[in-house]
Parts: C-alpha cells; sequence; structure tokens
C-alpha cells in the first residue's frame, strides 16, 4: 500500500454496503482479499516513536513508516527475524534500524488482522483509472470476527486526474480523512493498554526556582527511584543489557545525589542510603562488567590478526559461562527480602513530608541557590586539578578527574530545567567529551587486567586454553597501546574544555553573588 492519505468509513458502513454505493456510480472490479496480521514493534525507551516511525511485520515483511503521515521509509523481507538491529541480514533498513536502536531490543506492542480488498475503478474503455483499497482491522483474523474499524485508502493511478478528482468528490461523503497509520498504531496502544513514550531514562522533571531545596532534592531521588524499578522486570527477563545500563545510572545518580545533595536532608537518612545505595550498587558490578566486555567482543576479535581471532573462542565462551551465574545472582538479590525492604524504607521516606520550619537552614533554601552552589564549586575543582594533572600527568589522578566530571554532569542534569535550555545542553556536550576521553582511558585500563583475569581461568593445560591466554596477551598490548594514545590526547580535550567561552558561560549560569544571585 502506498502513502495516499485515507478515509475512516462510518461504522456502520460495512463492505457490502460500500459494493452497493459503488455499483450505484462507477463500473469496477473487486480482487480477491488479501489476509494478514501486522505486530508493531519498539524498544523500551520507545527510540521508534520519539522519532516518529513505526515498525511493523507482516508475514516475514518488516516495514518501517513515518508515523505522522505513513510515508513508506524501508522495508526488508526477513530472512532470519531478530530483536536485535545487528541480527537482521545486511540491508538498508539494518542500518536505519542500527542507528536508532542501537544495543536495544526491540519488543511487541501489540498486533491487528487486517483484510485488503482492492477496487480497481474502470472508464469505459475497462481500463484502471484508480484505485480503491477497502481496509478492514481488529483484533482477530477478519470474517471470524468483524472488523473493528474500516478504511478507505484512495490511490490514483497516474494519466487519469480527470478520474481521480471525480472519484474522490464522489467518496468524499463516505467519511472523514485521517492519517490511517497513525489511527491503527494509537488503536494497538489502546487497545494493550500502553501509554507511549511512558519510559524514559531522563529525569524529565520541571523544577521551581524558588521551590525548597529539601523538596526539591526528593522529588529528583524518587524519579530515580521510578527509573530503577521500572528496569527490574527487564533485567530478569534479561531482554537486553540496557536495562542494567540504565538501572546502575539511577543507582550511581542516587549516590551522586545522597553526597552532593544530602546536607539538606536529615544526616542519619543519609547515611543509611548511602550505604544502602552503595551495597546495592555492588551486587550487579559483576554482570556489568560481563555486559560490556561480550558487548565488544566484535571489537576485541578486530584487533587481533586474523589468525589468531578463533585462538580466543574459549575466553568468550567462559564469559558467557559467567554472565549466566552472575545475572542469577543478580535475580536472587533483586527478589530477596533485603532488598525489598531497603527500597520500601526509602520509598516511604521519599514519600513522606518531614520538612524543616528554618527557611534559612539548608533544606529550606530556594533550590535554585543550592544548584548554583554546588554545580560551580564542582566546576572549579575539575578546573583546578585539571590543570594540575597537565602539569604533572598522573594515572590516578585522571581516574579521580572522571569521577568528578561525572558528579558535575549528574548536578547538571539534576537542575537542568532551572537554566536556560540550549546553554546547559551546550556545557553537557563539552562535559561529555571530556568525560568521553577519561572515560575510555579508565576502561582500557581496566579491561586489560579483566580479560588477563578470565583468560588465567581457564584450563591451561587444554591447547585451546593456551591459544586463548596468548591471544589474550596480543589483544591487552593494543589496548595498552591505545589507552596511550587516549592519555595523550588528554591535554588537548581538558584545554577544549576550558576555552573562555565555556568559563563564561559557567560564571554567567552558575557563579552567584552573597545573596545567591546570579551575576
Amino acid at each position: 500500500m502506498n502513502n495516499s492519505p485515507g478515509i475512516k468509513l462510518l461504522n456502520e458502513f460495512d463492505q457490502e454496503r460500500l459494493n452497493a454505493f459503488l455499483a450505484e456510480k462507477f463500473s469496477f472490479h473487486q480482487e480477491d482479499p488479501v489476509h494478514s496480521k501486522w505486530i508493531f514493534y519498539d524498544t523500551f525507551d520507545w527510540r521508534l516513536f520519539r522519532k516518529d516511525l513505526i515498525l511493523y511485520l507482516s508475514g516475514n515483511n518488516l516495514t518501517l513508516r513515518r508515523l505522522s503521515d505513513g510515508e513508506h521509509l524501508d522495508s526488508l523481507i526477513c530472512e532470519q527475524w531478530s530483536v536485535f538491529a545487528d541480527g537482521l541480514q545486511d540491508s538498508s533498513l539494518k542500518g536505519k534500524l542500527q542507528s536508532i536502536l542501537g544495543i536495544r531490543a526491540l519488543l511487541i506492542l501489540g498486533s491487528v488482522h487486517t483484510r485488503a480488498s482492492v477496487y480497481r475503478i474502470l472508464n469505459d474503455e475497462s481500463k484502471t483509472v484508480f484505485r480503491l483499497v477497502h481496509l478492514g482491522v481488529g483484533s482477530s483474523p477478519i470474517g471470524e470476527t468483524p472488523a473493528s474499524d474500516a478504511y478507505l485508502i484512495l490511490q490514483p493511478v497516474r494519466g487519469y486526474p480527470g478520474h481521480a478528482r471525480k472519484i474522490e468528490d464522489a467518496i468524499d461523503p463516505l467519511g472523514r480523512s485521517i492519517s490511517i497509520w497513525e489511527h491503527i498504531y494509537n488503536s494497538v496502544l489502546k487497545s494493550m493498554r500502553i501509554e507511549p513514550a511512558v519510559y524514559s531514562a531522563s529525569l524529565g522533571l520541571e523544577l521551581d526556582p524558588d521551590q525548597r531545596s529539601d523538596r526539591a532534592v526528593k522529588l529528583i531521588l524518587r524519579r530515580l527511584l521510578e527509573i530503577m524499578s521500572a528496569n527490574e522486570a527487564g533485567i530478569k527477563a534479561d531482554i537486553d543489557t540496557e536495562f542494567l545500563h540504565d538501572y546502575r545510572i539511577a543507582i550511581r545518580k542516587t549516590r551522586a545525589g545522597l553526597s552532593q545533595l544530602g546536607a539538606v536532608l536529615p544526616e542519619e537518612i543519609t547515611n543509611r542510603f548511602k550505604k544502602d545505595f552503595g551495597y546495592i550498587g555492588k551486587q550487579t558490578n559483576e554482570l556489568r562488567d560481563l555486559d560490556v566486555y561480550l558487548l565488544s567482543e566484535n571489537m576485541y576479535r578486530a584487533m587481533l590478526p586474523d589468525d589468531m581471532r578463533r585462538d580466543i573462542d574459549p575466553l568468550f565462551a567462559k564469559m558467557k559461562l559467567l554472565r549466566r551465574e552472575a545475572l542469577a545472582e543478580v535475580i536472587r538479590w533483586i527478589e530477596s527480602p533485603e532488598y525489598t525492604v531497603i527500597l520500601e524504607d526509602w520509598r516511604e521516606f521519599l514519600d513522606t513530608p518531614g520538612e524543616s520550619a528554618d527557611p534559612d537552614e539548608p533544606a529550606g533554601l530556594p533550590v535554585i541557590d543550592l544548584a548554583r552552589r554546588r554545580i560551580f564549586k564542582r566546576y572549579r575543582k575539575i578546573v583546578k586539578d585539571g590543570y594540575s594533572i597537565i602539569k604533572y600527568t598522573d594515572d590516578a589522578r585522571l581516574h579521580d578527574l572522571r569521577i568528578e566530571c561525572k558528579k558535575l554532569r549528574y548536578l547538571i542534569e539534576f537542575f537542568e530545567s532551572l537554566f536556560p535550555r540550549k546553554k546547559v545542553r551546550r556545557l553537557l556536550k563539552q562535559l561529555k567529551t571530556l568525560q568521553d576521553n577519561l572515560g575510555e582511558f579508565n576502561d582500557l585500563e581496566v579491561q586489560q587486567a579483566y580479560l588477563l583475569g578470565i583468560a588465567h581461568q581457564l584450563p591451561i593445560e587444554e591447547e585451546r586454553a593456551r591459544l586463548a591466554l596468548i591471544a589474550t596477551g596480543y589483544l591487552v598490548d593494543n589496548l595498552e597501546h591505545r589507552r596511550l594514545v587516549v592519555k595523550g590526547k588528554f591535554s588537548q580535550t581538558f584545554t577544549d574544555f576550558t576555552v573562555p567561552e565555556n568559563q563564561k558561560l559557567y560564571y554567567e549560569l552558575f557563579k552567584a553573588n552573597r545573596k545567591g544571585k546570579s551575576r
């Protein structure tokens, strides 16, 4: 079907009445109806929907359309189905989906059954001058049950503009013009009781600058708890690795919030839950490490000579086995009474008002003042430490700076809604570039020790294990070379981060005078 506008038929206007209506006005030929089932997909975080896209499978035909107007963008006859874009056969659609979905899995949103009947409108010479498609849509195969919705899709035939205008005018009273694809898609979501774009890993908060700091901090922490909870089922079902990733980021941000903003909360609460969330985070460390290394398998193999790439198979086989064990441990932890009690206590605290009555205490200060002070203090420390590292390069201090940058980013994201969005996004972009450099440097160092540690767990008496150890050693040498290259880029990356325009923007947005007002 093309992307011509459609008309939604009135509910009482069934196909038999359509046949009678057309017979009074036109000569036509009705083709045999085609029955099919459409299965709609998106990721847990709605990556397609957020880009105005719909993806559906009909038989083995996978199709991508624009949601708002139904324009056909690409399609693929699937020789192999995969919920991951990387698993699809090479094609232009695979490339489009890879760039949008990344490593997220496609989830079924719902499905509909359709029956499409094509009417060819004929002229006096029995030539086809126009096509109409009557599309019945329902939750069960059409025929076994009536269609819940019916649409008429108009398909003018090139070369017959006069006939097209006449036919379109004649059928105009049958219904109202709509976007068929958007209507069908929304009907599917409604039938499944699904709210589109209901999940996002971003905070998505709109804070009031004059709001009490303790109330605002609780809002931030409550939102992070929602993100954690939303990802638990996906972790346990092992749908894709991003569930654990988003879950862990929410934990890290919670810990950062308690560490950097905890002064506005009761001291005993801050102390307890900093420890609790640190403990929760540690339970998932092993699983996340294995996820990262297994996701990097193709990259690691590409760093080896051709004749050595198969030698490393036992290393990845071992990691897959360890991952299954680590996942089982994480599931046991999430389902444990201890975990449940921690989160229930945390939720109870966040939902309890319990505020200090004194507006001059940190908890009672406007959140805009808290945001400026914390962000600017963290920024100044990063600038000072970074210049010192440039002068006296030290690996340990680079790791410390990476952590400081992460804390700054979390702070800015917490309070992003309080400042001009365009300016904040510019600062976050520059900060991310610095973080990427520091993060890659750290990761490359950690990876070397981790991969060698796994390789040494292999049964060294077996020849395959010895070959895997040799290949791992070669890989580690390459990783060390990359680490030194990345380290060499730090000076320029940090200099770019501290350019005068950036420093001026930090001062403009976050530097406060003694009364707490922005300069």
